[in-house]
Order: C-alpha cells, then structure tokens, then sequence
C-alpha cells in the first residue's frame, strides 16, 4: 500500500503540528455536553485521514499509551518523517501509512474517533466521499468524527486573492519560484488597491496581512494547490446525510450559539429556521463564515442539544482569565471584568465564579474537576468574607451556570479527563518525551501536554534535553554553572552569589516550563 506517487506535499512537506481542536478530549467533552457516551480516552482507536507527518497523532500516542493510533497520508516523505520520531520515542501504539484515503477499508477496523484536518477542500470529490464514507463505515456505535473545510460565503473573497495568486504564478513549475511569484503579485495588490473605509479595502488588506505572515509551504498548499472547493455548511450536512452520518456541532463551541448575536437576531433566526442546520447555515451569512470544524455521529445516535450546566459538574475546568482592572472583590456582588488571552471579556457580579476565576488562574494550565473547584472557591470566599452565605447548592449552581456560559463564550475550558502534566515541577523534573525530543533537535517551537505548541529560547531548549526525571536540582544547576562559567560546574557552585544566581534561573525555568504544560513530574 506505499504510495508511489510523489506529491506536492513530498516537494514542501506541510509542517505538522498538534490542532487543540481535533483531540479526543475535546469531541469527547462536546458529546457528553450534548448527551453522548463518547468513547472513553484510555483505551481508545484513533484514525487520521491526511496526517502529514503525525505532528497531530504522535502527541496524542504518547499522552494516551493504551489507546491505539492510525495515520494515513498521500505523502510518503511526510510519513517517513513522521516514523523517525515515532521510533525516536519508542512508540509502540501508533501506524503511519503512505496510502491513498481511498484504500481505507473494513480491514482497519473500527474507530472511536475519525479525524481530519485541512484535507477535505483540497481533495477530489471522490477522495471527500471516500472520507465520509470511512467516518460512516467505520466509527464505533458512539464515536466522533472531526471534519475541517472551507465554508462559503466567506470564502469568497479568500478565493478571489487565491485565483490571482494562481493565475499569476501557474507559469512557473518551481515550487519556490510560484511562491515567490504568489507573494509579489500579493504586495502589487496591496499597492493597487486603495485601503479606504469600503468593504472591499478593509476585506482586502485584512487578507493580504496575514498571507504576508504566512509561511511558504501555506502559501503552496493552501492558495496555489490545483483544488480547494468551499462549499456552504448546508452543502457538507447533505452530504454527510447520504452517508448515514448526522451533525454533532462544531469543535469550537462558541461558534455555534445564535445568543452571540444580538436578541432581536437570535429570535430571528430561531423563528425564520426551525432545524439547526438552517439555523447554523443563517449564522455563516451572518458572520460571512469562511472555515468549520465539524463534528459527525451516526444516524440514529441521540443527540440532546439542551446543553445544561448540570452536564459539566462530571467534568475538569481550566482557564487562565485575570482581572481587567481592580483587585476583583469577593465580598461585595460588585460587577468586576475579567480579560482573556484570546481578548474575551467576563463581567460577572457572582462572589462564587470570581473566586473560581482566581481559583483556576493559580491553577493555570492545569484543569480542576467540578467539585475541587467549588470546594476551593468557597475557601477563598470565606477567607476574604467570613459573614457571607456559603451554601454549598446554592454556590453549585451558580458556578456551574457561569461556566458554562464562559465555555460558551470561549472563555473557560473544559475536559473529560484531568490533565496529563504537572504545574508544580518536582524534585527529579521529567519533561515531556516529545518536548525533550524536539528540543534536542533545536527546535524552538515544541508540542505541549495541552496539545498545542509554544516558543521557547535558547536557554530553555538547552535545558530541556536534561529533564529525563534522573538529576535532582542540585545536579541542574552544577550542569548550568558549567555553562554559564565554561568551568567545572561543581566547582563553580562553591562560590555562594553564583550558586544562589543559578538556582534561581533553573527553579524560574522550571516553573516557567511547567506553566507551559511540558513537564510530566
């Protein structure tokens, strides 16, 4: 089944990273949320349709050792890319395959979860029924499947910029020199066409801003490839109705509600369409949608879209919002405003949900079940208001009504499972195979715990390889004054003002990668 056919994707593989929104954590979070025996974690089958070269399945192996991975892609240089880290680390539970997405059959098995990222709109039709028809076929009776594509009406403008792109560099048969060619006539379009008040100029350089800041191999397979088909969400669930699968709802909750809009919007489109498939189609006008990410089951599978917030108290919270202004106030029912790092705002007068929000900031990135939390907000409570109620129903579902609401909003998240890495570094730290792996290699962008990525620097990516959970501080830090002194580092620790200065850049570096979720112990 090795594909012998070299692809775009062998000349400028696509760099393959981890996408938060695929994981099994979050599809099964969202089927609980709406009334679903989601498959359980542990032990797990996961099947990747387009895996490149397994940046999304491999973190996912390793976090989850007894669940089992399958990953298929067209390229076979991606793949082989991906199998040197797999050996790397050891990896038992996890299969790369170069094969085409049409010769999945019956003899892979059934699976708990079906993903696939960026490949759908850039794909033949058939290869897209053959996707559907695997997610049909081949998921277990309550399993998930996770679908990305671009969605129109939005776009429309995305593929007007694509068609000059393409039509300026298709005389050009050098994968850098189309790239090249793509970017020159994107600065002459910047240049042309006059960034006034319009629509069209404030579209128009929105979009050719973040091309500029586009790699080259995005660049290559998002807008020169020969396909990329958007199509309407209504289009997609037809579709995928034909198959015998039905739609979930989307991996990013918050793009689902009509309560975003204004009132008098929402009520509009609840009463002009009666079924979430047109309600959800009238939202992508609105919001001129140009990307989803779709969520399939089985026909047949019941679904309860009456999300309520006794569903989360069974589940792990975590969010990293602070203060907008003033110390929040514990005591009073003031309204204080919280910021989040994507730009959210929470405006809540609820002593309970503001303590939780301090609460799951020290936490930070590190997820609380329901009732921990609410056990340590009641504390924080009463430390700072002896005198106020603290009954416990009362304070439950206050709380888990304001989370869900900010789960809603974007603002907090959620989970099935605790997380898998620790805030607090331990005495023999151990960090993260995959992040010592990469940074071994000098890679300054490493996968973390909570399945996505961060930069580190120089310092940071030096100390990383050491972290294998053998060396106590003390040997850390004879191995960092070694660095810094090009000395004996157990020497060098003899000299108090250095050892102190050292200790405390290896304890910050500690912390600093545990609050990145890279350490494990």
């Amino acid at each position: 089944m090795a594909n012998e056919v070299r692809t775009s994707y062998d000349e400028v593989p696509y760099e393959s990273f981890p996408f938060p929104q695929t994981h099994p954590q979050r599809l099964a979070t969202l089927g609980h949320l709406f009334g679903l025996a989601a498959p359980r974690l542990d032990d797990c089958r996961v099947l990747e349709l387009g895996c490149a070269a397994g940046g999304n399945l491999i973190p996912m192996a390793l976090a989850l050792p007894q669940a089992q991975f399958v990953g298929v892609d067209l390229s076979a240089v991606q793949v082989a890319q991906g199998q040197a880290v797999i050996d790397a680390l050891g990896l038992g539970n996890i299969r790369l395959l170069a094969m085409s997405i049409t010769d999945v059959d019956a003899s892979f098995g059934r699976f708990d979860y079906v993903l696939s990222h960026g490949v759908y709109s850039w794909v033949p039709n058939a290869v897209q029924e053959a996707m559907l028809a695997i997610c049909a076929a081949q998921l277990t009776d309550q399993g998930i499947a996770y679908i990305s594509y671009n969605t129109l009406p939005g776009w429309r403008m995305r593929g007007m910029i694509r068609d000059l792109m393409r039509y300026h560099a298709m005389p050009f048969a050098d994968p850098a020199q189309r790239v090249a060619q793509a970017r020159a006539i994107l600065d002459f379009l910047a240049r042309s066409v006059p960034a006034g008040n319009d629509a069209y100029g404030l579209l128009l350089q929105s979009e050719l801003e973040g091309l500029r800041r586009a790699a080259d191999y995005y660049i290559l397979h998002e807008h020169l490839e020969d396909l990329n088909e958007p199509l309407y969400f209504h289009e997609f669930a037809e579709r995928a109705g034909r198959h015998g699968l039905q739609y979930l709802g989307e991996a990013d909750f918050s793009t689902m509600l009509a309560s975003n809009f204004p009132r008098e919007v929402n009520d509009t489109v609840l009463r002009i369409a009666p079924d979430v498939i047109r309600q959800e189609q009238y939202m992508d006008f609105l919001r001129n949608r140009m990307f989803r990410q779709t969520l399939l089951v089985r026909d047949g599978v019941a679904v309860d879209r009456s999300v309520t917030p006794q569903r989360l108290r069974s589940l792990w919270v975590s969010g990293a919002l602070r203060p907008a202004g003033a110390a929040p106030d514990l005591r009073t029912a003031r309204e204080d405003a919280y910021l989040s790092p994507a730009g959210g705002t929470l405006r809540t007068p609820n002593t309970i949900t503001k303590a939780a929000i301090e609460v799951l900031h020290q936490h930070w990135p590190q997820a609380m079940g329901f009732d921990e939390l609410l056990s340590a907000s009641r504390d924080l409570r009463r430390k700072a208001a002896p005198g106020l109620s603290t009954d416990v129903a009362e304070a439950a579902d206050t709380l888990a009504s304001d989370i869900l609401q900010c789960y809603a909003a974007g603002l907090l998240q959620l989970h099935v499972t605790p997380s898998g890495f620790v805030v607090t570094p331990g005495p023999r730290p151990l960090a993260c195979p995959l992040a010592r792996w990469q940074a071994a290699q000098g890679l300054i962008k490493l996968t973390t715990r909570r399945h996505d990525t961060v930069d580190v620097d120089a310092n940071l990516g030096r100390l990383l390889p050491l972290l294998d959970g053998t060396r106590d501080r003390d040997a850390l830090c004879r191995i960092v004054a070694g660095w810094g002194t090009g000395a004996n580092g157990a020497a060098a620790m003899n000299h108090p003002k250095l050892a102190a200065t050292v200790r405390q850049r290896v304890d910050q570096a500690l912390v600093q990668l545990a609050r990145s979720a890279l350490l494990l112990a």
